[in-house]
């Protein structure tokens, strides 16, 4: 089932979301968080449940550094990240998704997605290299294939990183200062020059998108400290719910002794 609505879609989930206020946690609760993160890979490779985490957004706001924190401390024999270029030619011949397909994680494994086929769907589009029946075609398949993916114990997470245009402004042009410039793509710049597209092309794709199976989950990114705690307490309430298991608890009795964890 797809929800439209008419307003701009994060300003209305900001104003309900609690992605909008100050993080439950400190920065000083980081390292907590991530050992609970990793009890539930532990606990979700028991379960034999895949998960995928769609981190989405603007550019420069910051999901490279998260996923970053997000993955420090996770079995590297559990996980994966797959993060092509957004504006680089697809593989002819093949479908749409099939970059995609090919890294589908295993039961009880974790897949990072960054830069996704969202991105690539909202740049093409930027560029007018699609028809909107070709767009509205592709959309169509991606929410197919999640829903697909839900339904087989593969659970999709969509997280989208808001960020303002003036502090999107004001992070491009330190990374010129910086001369770190070199390191933005074409999506990135072109999203740089042209913020208002961007924000209606999200703003169609998010009210597109967001299922019961697969809800977008925004994260205001203005201040990076708040953005990375955000996603650590929304990605812990999911998988929780999802496997019925306390990682706080759990974490407690092992800090007590009560129960060994490699």
């Amino acid at each position: 089932m797809i929800f439209k609505i008419s307003l701009p879609f994060w300003f209305v989930i900001l104003e309900r979301h609690p992605t909008n206020q100050k993080p439950r946690s400190s920065i000083s609760d980081l390292e907590s968080l991530q050992e609970r993160f990793f009890l539930l890979q532990r606990e979700s490779a028991s379960q034999k449940i895949a998960h995928i985490f769609v981190l989405e957004g603007f550019a420069s706001s910051g999901k490279g550094s998260i996923l970053q924190s997000l993955t420090i401390r996770l079995d590297p024999r559990k996980f994966k990240v797959y993060s092509p270029y957004v504006d680089q030619s697809e593989d002819r011949g093949y479908p749409f998704l099939w970059n995609f397909w090919k890294v589908l994680p295993r039961y009880g494994e974790f897949l990072f997605y960054l830069n996704t086929y969202y991105s690539r769907l909202a740049y093409l589009r930027s560029q007018k290299k699609i028809s909107m029946s070709e767009y509205d075609h592709r959309l169509l398949s991606i929410l197919n294939t999640e829903r697909i993916l839900s339904k087989d114990k593969i659970i999709v997470h969509k997280f989208f990183f808001h960020l303002s245009k003036k502090e999107q402004k004001k992070r491009l042009e330190e990374a010129k200062k910086k001369k770190k410039d070199w390191e933005l793509s074409p999506y990135d710049k072109d999203q740089g020059e042209h913020y208002k597209r961007y924000f209606e092309i999200f703003d169609s794709i998010l009210s597109s998108s967001r299922t019961i199976d697969s809800p977008w989950i925004v994260i205001a990114s203005d201040k990076k400290e708040d953005s990375r705690l955000l996603v650590f307490e929304a990605i812990l309430e999911r998988l929780e719910e999802t496997l019925h298991y306390d990682s706080k608890t759990n974490l407690q009795k092992i800090n007590h002794g009560m129960e060994l964890i490699p």
